[in-house]
């Protein structure tokens, strides 16, 4: 089975507002947002800045009106905006899928010129193939149709696709696309209708979708395409939709006018300075810990290569404390442990009689309290979000993992994109009273209280297919418990006679090589396709090599995977592709796809 995987590599677009004459009387802008402030435990909105206060530290940078031949006037954008219609926000299923290759007249200022010369190919997009995925939410239809028309020969660019189902999995709701596709012909009739002059548009390219959702605004679409897709993408923001491209750099530009255009451009900005610069790695570069932070107290920072080692070790130290579960919470010999978790973990004072109560302790779970003592005590430093709430922590790690932030060595995945080692931490939704809450990695960050739980992986068994975790807050007490993996290693996201699905794995990256990185050295078993799969394989990296560009690094790919004179169409090649998939904690389906694609290109670039 190949797992899903999240994606973050972005591209980008140029464009320029449109004048006040060319929107529609009935255009509001969107002139209202609320950047709000995160709680200290419970992740709710705290106090909101005024508009004035958000301005004046946006620091507003002017933008030019003119429009060149290489930017978007936006007129195009609202007219297809208005001529698709009311939007149909319809869910999809996954599936597999290739595109067969078409022709069409792509010269100059022809009916499928691609006015940026991206090479990206002309797909074969009829009826027949709409209504099928490109991503686990997106169809063909959906990308190639723009303003109620859809094309029978379109571009689509693969960055546009994960970059909207980036979006759509960090929304956890539709995203629904008026315009993607637009063919130079079409885009020039549109233009000429309006009375305009037609403009180079990404559109023609296929590198463009103009975008709505539910209830949000068109900046806080654009804000959330930049959370979801990295910096490095452009936008335009209309009052209740964006248009996202991928060109390679940022831009970003209004479709208001005056001072809400101001507003928006102001909101944007400081917006995306906040999202961090560095770029993703997965290298296993060593992470050095900082100290404890001053005012509590910890046992130091261990040395760079044993945060996973000491992580593990503290849980086990624990576990033993309890018995292993048989001391429980409420009972006086374990108060001044579980003062110590509080006060240690995360600075809060609580009496003996509350921790000796039932009632008091029913109401204060206090497992991600013991994540956070633990943590302490290994070293962590500054880089880990302590918190009361396991979701604070996780939603973190997850924000490093998508930033690439290599400087902090908590990074969360999916449960089904990563592999668990000692010292990482799996993490599940867990009941809250009501039923199990249904939290996902897509939603976990999105500012629910949701009712989590996570445990320490102190040992694995990939023979036996299992795991142990130890856990704070299990049955009252801290306790192991055994976790059924599968034969790759990833965690068996529901349990047997477990409610609630576990959704993300927090890994511990310090430098320290991983069981599946021994694994692929040497005397590793190698991987070996069967017949199916190294046909499929072939196939797919057929494609995917000039579709993702890595045809053209494949000296250093086949360096890298230790397969010298090998190419795509070579099953030799897909079986080197899966051995380094393994190594890497991937799923080992010898297919450079888009997700195994940009876990390569980090270790071919550095």
């Amino acid at each position: 089975m190949t797992r899903p995987q999240t994606w973050d590599w972005t591209e980008s677009l140029t464009a320029d507002p449109p004048s006040t004459a060319q929107q529609p009387p009935n255009w509001v802008a969107q002139e209202v947002f609320r950047p709000t402030e995160k709680g200290p435990d419970n992740g709710e909105s705290g106090p909101e800045m005024s508009l004035a206060e958000f301005v004046a530290e946006a620091r507003y940078e002017s933008f030019a009106p003119e429009i060149s031949d290489e930017s978007e006037s936006g007129e195009v954008e609202l007219a297809e905006w208005e001529l698709a219609g009311s939007p149909v926000q319809e869910e999809a299923f996954p599936s597999g899928l290739t595109l067969s290759p078409a022709v069409g007249a792509t010269g100059e200022k022809e009916e499928h010129w691609d006015p940026y010369a991206t090479k990206l190919p002309l797909w074969a997009t009829g009826p027949a193939v709409r209504s099928h995925m490109l991503s686990p939410n997106f169809t063909v239809g959906e990308l190639v149709t723009s303003g109620g028309k859809a094309a029978d020969v379109a571009r689509i660019s693969p960055a546009l696709v994960h970059c909207l189902q980036a979006l759509r999995d960090r929304l956890g709701k539709p995203v629904t696309i008026s315009s993607g596709y637009r063919s130079w012909a079409r885009n020039v009739a549109v233009y000429r209708d309006r009375g305009s002059v037609p403009t180079r548009s990404r559109h023609c390219s296929g590198q463009a979708a103009d975008i709505s959702v539910a209830g949000m605004s068109g900046l806080d679409i654009a804000k959330a395409a930049l959370d979801a897709c990295g910096r490095d993408i452009g936008v335009g923001i209309g009052a209740t939709f964006a248009h996202i491209d991928v060109r390679g750099k940022w831009e970003r530009w209004p479709y208001a006018s005056g001072d809400a255009a101001k507003r928006d451009i102001a909101a944007i900005d400081a917006h995306r300075r906040g999202l961090r610069t560095t770029p993703p790695t997965t290298d296993g570069s060593a992470y050095v810990p900082g100290g404890v932070p001053s005012g509590v107290s910890g046992s130091g920072a261990p040395s760079a290569g044993s945060l996973r080692a000491k992580i593990a070790q503290f849980a086990e130290q624990e576990r033993a404390r309890w018995s292993n579960g048989a001391r429980v919470e409420t009972e006086s010999a374990m108060t001044a442990t579980l003062q110590d978790y509080y006060r240690t973990g995360v600075g809060i004072t609580v009496s003996a009689s509350e921790l000796q109560s039932s009632s008091w302790q029913g109401g204060h779970p206090w497992s991600a309290v013991f994540i956070s003592w633990v943590m302490r005590q290994a070293g962590a430093g500054s880089a880990f979000a302590y918190s009361t709430a396991h979701r604070e922590y996780v939603s973190a790690a997850k924000h490093n993992a998508e930033a690439g932030n290599t400087a902090n060595p908590f990074w969360a995945y999916p449960v089904e994109k990563i592999v668990p080692e000692v010292g990482d931490l799996v993490c599940a939704d867990r009941d809250g009273g009501g039923g199990c809450g249904g939290v996902t990695y897509a939603t976990i960050d999105n500012g629910t209280a949701w009712s989590t739980h996570c445990d320490v992986v102190t040992s694995v068994d990939r023979v036996g297919r299992k795991l142990t975790a130890v856990g704070g807050n299990v049955s009252q007490s801290v306790k192991a418990k055994t976790i059924a993996i599968d034969a790759q290693g990833f965690v068996v996201p529901q349990q047997s006679g477990q409610t609630c699905r576990y959704f993300a794995i927090l890994k511990v990256r310090d430098g320290t090589p991983s069981t599946s990185q021994q694994e692929s050295g040497p005397a590793a078993p190698a991987t070996v396709l069967d017949p199916d799969a190294a046909a499929r394989a072939i196939r797919l990296n057929t494609s995917y090599a000039p579709a993702l560009r890595w045809g053209e690094h494949l000296d250093a790919i086949t360096r890298l995977t230790a397969s010298p004179g090998s190419t795509p169409a070579d099953a030799t090649f897909a079986n080197a592709v899966a051995q380094w998939q393994r190594g890497r904690g991937l799923t080992p389906d010898g297919v450079i796809g888009p997700d195994s694609w940009i876990e390569m290109v980090k270790v071919i670039n550095r």
